[in-house]
């Protein structure tokens, strides 16, 4: 009850802030944003999700948790860890992704990272860590950060729904980076909630 209670403040907040915030508010309704998982889940997920639709990323997921018969979660870390590369690739990951997936199951097995570690960290230091991944890269790392740990001043400038929904509303074209960033922290400490209306606006889900 307590985060729907500020759910509405940053909704509130945003319409103040910005007429099209208002009226996009307006338009969608009440934020949804929530958890989708566990940093983990979420790791593996936007992983999979890489530089692929909404709908191929839901359907390869799919594919990579029912290879393990797990139900609707993915494997445990030993599971993936210890799966070949050529298992993982039958559900129809790339030879990067699959690799990627099995270097993150490892990194959980031996506690290098975890759940609890990335809880306690900011987000540069999220950011950073998550990075330090080969095959993870700044958008993967963005997406645990807004939808697993539930950091709402966040902004994905690597985001492209992102930047072509803000040069729609508000004329910032796609490409120009530094100015769209600068644009954003108009909108801290509630830039997830911000880029949530965005994605909702553009694409009816949230963007990944």
């Amino acid at each position: 009850m307590e985060r729907e209670i500020k759910l509405r403040e940053a909704e509130k907040w945003l319409s103040r802030r910005d007429p099209i915030m208002r009226r996009l508010i307006g338009k969608v309704g009440p934020c949804g944003l929530k958890p989708m998982g566990s940093p983990y889940h979420v790791l593996l997920k936007s992983v999979i999700g890489q530089q692929l639709s909404l709908k191929a990323a839901s359907t390869m997921e799919a594919r990579v948790i029912g290879s393990f018969g797990s139900g609707k979660k993915f494997p445990k870390p030993t599971e993936l860890r210890t799966a070949s590369l050529k298992k993982l690739r039958s559900a129809g990951l790339s030879l990067a992704k699959a690799e990627t997936i099995k270097r993150i199951a490892l990194a959980y097995e031996e506690g290098n990272i975890s759940d609890r570690k990335l809880k306690n960290l900011n987000d540069v230091e999220v950011l950073e860590a998550l990075c330090n991944f080969k095959g993870v890269g700044p958008w993967t790392a963005e997406m645990v950060l807004m939808f697993a740990l539930d950091r709402w001043d966040h902004f994905s400038l690597n985001d492209l729904i992102l930047r072509k929904s803000i040069e729609k509303h508000y004329g910032i074209h796609r490409d120009s980076k530094k100015e769209i960033l600068t644009f954003a922290e108009k909108f801290s400490p509630y830039r997830t909630i911000f880029s949530w209306y965005l994605w909702k606006d553009a694409d009816g889900g949230e963007g990944w």
